[in-house]
């Protein structure tokens, strides 16, 4: 069975805010609806506290809407931010099978439907052909050094998306700008070249190697794909302890975007 509320929404408001909390803090403690123990989780936003049971047949979940007092705003800014570790990337050595892009035609048309094309002619990434595994492969850089590659296939072979190596490190297109744009994927990272710089994430997860490249911009814009909108929120919330970060609702992905489209997407976050 699922409990029912017998409190109103504002006392479970009234009762999270009331609670001794830190700026960006958090907490675990009893749920005040079901009794459970250690399953009622808070946790503070910045300008909210979000709240939370776990346990199963628990509805209860909500946030405050409270905003920060003067003094918990002073105590936001002045947390200090966290000590980023990272590891070092493994070293990595291109496989033989790689060829250049040009040896299949088809494997050039996939760059090209992805609006990637005139960045590869330009030299502004690295772009190459898997002949074994009939892949559109994506060179990782740190800088100017190889780091990893990952491979889109041209057919059904499964992953659609493979990684070689096992580097930390995101795609990264500098596009000379102070914005850069976090994506999900390397074709998409890509197709921003002509407009700003951009880092992909090659999945949804964010690393802290991820964000010692992010941290070096004057803002961030999150434009996951468009069925990635909730994430992008999470990872805005996390980017945000270190550098100005936004989020781009988008209803179609960058990399299929028309170009006059994706120029309109963009300059509303750039401009």
């Amino acid at each position: 069975m699922c409990y029912v509320f017998v409190m109103t929404k504002k006392w479970l408001q009234s009762y999270v805010e009331e609670l001794t909390l830190q700026p960006l803090g958090s907490l675990r403690l009893d749920c005040p609806v079901c009794q459970k123990k250690n399953t009622f989780s808070v946790r503070d936003t910045g300008y909210e506290r979000m709240f939370n049971c776990f346990y199963a047949n628990c509805d209860t979940k909500g946030k405050t809407g409270k905003r920060l007092t003067t003094n918990n705003a002073k105590s936001v800014l002045q947390q200090p931010k966290p000590t980023l570790q990272t590891k070092p990337d493994v070293p990595f050595e291109l496989p033989d099978t790689f060829v250049p892009l040009t040896r299949r035609q088809q494997a050039i048309d996939y760059v090209r439907s992805v609006n990637s094309y005139s960045a590869y002619l330009a030299n502004a990434v690295d772009i190459m052909y898997d002949i074994r595994q009939d892949r559109v492969v994506f060179l990782v850089k740190d800088g100017k050094n190889v780091v990893d590659a990952v491979g889109r296939s041209l057919t059904n072979r499964k992953p659609k998306w493979y990684r070689y190596g096992k580097s930390n490190s995101g795609f990264h297109v500098d596009g000379g700008s102070d914005i850069i744009f976090v994506v999900e994927d390397a074709p998409s990272a890509v197709s921003l070249f002509s407009y700003c710089s951009s880092y992909a994430i090659l999945g949804t997860n964010l690393l802290n190697s991820h964000i010692n490249v992010l941290k070096k911009y004057n803002k961030v814009v999150v434009a996951l794909d468009k069925d990635a909108t909730i994430k992008a929120v999470e990872l805005s919330r996390k980017i945000s302890q270190f550098v100005n970060c936004t989020v781009a609702f988008l209803t179609e992905d960058l990399k299929n975007l028309k170009d006059e489209e994706r120029e309109r997407t963009i300059r509303k976050y750039i401009d």
